[in-house]
């Protein structure tokens, strides 16, 4: 009886496994393997989630080019206006991510589609779409994209990036050299990092990440466990393995918000003029290092002096943070909002109190003495005369109208009558555009203009 019943199961068994085996080499069956055996891991579920959202962009342009550089300025001027404007015409690669599917909105780094006159975006599913720039800010490295479908597009939750701890497991996902949808994972190696991203110019409060980053992750996202954005790539050390850094999503929130509705950044001021502590200062308050900033000037009627702040005040933190010097503040300064109310730690008549600042945007009458005293010009609007001697289109360029007589930019040779095309990466039209983007600029060191004199153009930097 009980031979009886053990042959009765056999044949039970024999076709359990061999159902088991069929479906094993079934389609489908590897997925649904990979669930039971745990294969699905955190960093599987999150790319799954999101990276349909990936982009991938391509970006063509022509570009000024500078033919001679024999290292003097004025040799190399000459053989210009001889010679004539040179162009190339320039491509690059990159990535970004898709944040608004219905209003088919792309946030990627400026750097990627900078003076690009085509941009196409390749999405997960291979389809084509032209996109156009809503808005771009080179200073934080970030442009805004918009791309017409004809439905609704899949997006990313964007995250927190303040509430990032050091050594949280993050995912990169990008097309680096052109290679599709590449994922690697890591950590948050450090946070608030200071990278130089060209001669002046500083990217500032960067996460760092082991995440492998390579050219052509520009612009694609930096995610937590959770599938939130939590950071846009955007850099790499190039002698370097392991290290790479983001731009942290709390200062895209705000410069999106801005680009969106404004197509630009509006700057925040608060009216300090800030100078960095040295030892002796530092030893003059009583501090045993040299950190925080010290108050050099406030200027009249700002946010600032409304809120008593007074030449001489040591500031020792903002936003509940400890400052470390001028670039922190103005790393800082760059991520607040108009409109926003600001808490500043100060160290005032040996008492430590606590200041609300409400932020105001950059009043625009103030841009040409800032020039004055930045660029040490001034300028005024373009007429039909300057556009025949320089053979310029009517309505591109202000002319430079007074140079300062102990500027860098007469001793350079800078003359008036010439004409200022550009600010950074913005063309300058008009005066109310220059305006714009001196306000936009003037926390940087130093600023880059383009200078027109006859057909030669030329990029000069100036500033302290």
């Amino acid at each position: 009886m009980v031979m009886k019943k053990a042959l009765s199961r056999s044949p039970i068994r024999a076709l359990t496994m061999a159902l088991a085996m069929a479906l094993a080499l079934a389609p489908g069956w590897p997925a649904a393997w990979a669930d039971q055996a745990g294969r699905v891991t955190p960093v599987v579920k999150v790319v799954r989630q999101t990276a349909p959202a990936v982009v991938n962009i391509s970006a063509k342009g022509r570009a000024s080019i500078r033919p001679f550089r024999s290292g003097d300025e004025n040799i190399d001027r000459f053989f210009e206006e001889f010679f004539g404007p040179m162009e190339r015409e320039h491509s690059s690669l990159g990535s970004g991510v898709i944040i608004d599917g219905a209003k088919g909105l792309i946030v990627t780094n400026s750097h990627v589609v900078s003076r690009a006159s085509q941009i196409m975006v390749q999405l997960a599913d291979n389809r084509r779409f032209a996109a156009k720039v809503l808005g771009a800010d080179p200073d934080g490295d970030l442009a805004l994209l918009r791309i017409e479908a004809p439905g609704p597009l899949p997006q990313v939750r964007l995250g927190d990036s303040d509430q990032l701890m050091i050594g949280e497991s993050v995912i990169a996902i990008g097309n680096p050299f052109g290679l599709s949808h590449t994922v690697t994972s890591g950590v948050v190696s450090a946070l608030h990092r200071k990278v130089k991203a060209g001669q002046g110019k500083w990217l500032d409060d960067l996460i760092q990440t082991d995440a492998s980053i390579n050219p052509g992750n520009s612009g694609g996202p930096l995610l937590n466990a959770d599938g939130e954005v939590i950071g846009v790539n955007t850099a790499i050390y190039a002698n370097a393995q392991g290290i790479g850094f983001a731009i942290p999503v709390n200062r895209l929130k705000r410069i999106v918000s801005d680009l969106a509705r404004h197509g630009e950044v509006i700057p925040a001021w608060l009216g300090l003029k800030l100078q960095d502590l040295n030892p002796a200062l530092a030893a003059h308050f009583g501090l045993k290092q040299a950190r925080g900033v010290l108050v050099r000037e406030v200027s009249p009627q700002s946010p600032a002096a409304q809120a008593g702040f007074k030449r001489g005040e040591l500031i020792l933190a903002m936003q509940e943070r400890p400052l470390e010097d001028t670039s922190d503040y103005l790393a800082r300064l760059r991520g607040v909002s108009v409109g926003q109310m600001v808490s500043i730690q100060v160290l005032s008549g040996g008492r430590t109190v606590t200041r609300q600042v409400l932020a105001k945007a950059f009043p625009l009458e103030r841009a040409m003495e800032e020039a004055w005293r930045r660029l040490g010009f001034r300028v005024r609007e373009m007429r039909q005369e300057d556009a025949v001697r320089h053979r310029a289109r009517p309505g591109s360029a202000v002319v430079i109208s007074q140079l300062r007589p102990d500027s860098r930019a007469l001793d350079i040779g800078l003359r008036p009558g010439d004409l200022v095309r550009q600010v950074g990466e913005t063309p300058t039209p008009n005066l109310a555009v220059f305006q714009r983007e001196i306000a936009k600029h003037r926390l940087l060191n130093r600023i880059t203009i383009l200078v027109q004199r006859g057909p030669a153009s030329q990029f000069i930097t100036l500033g302290q």
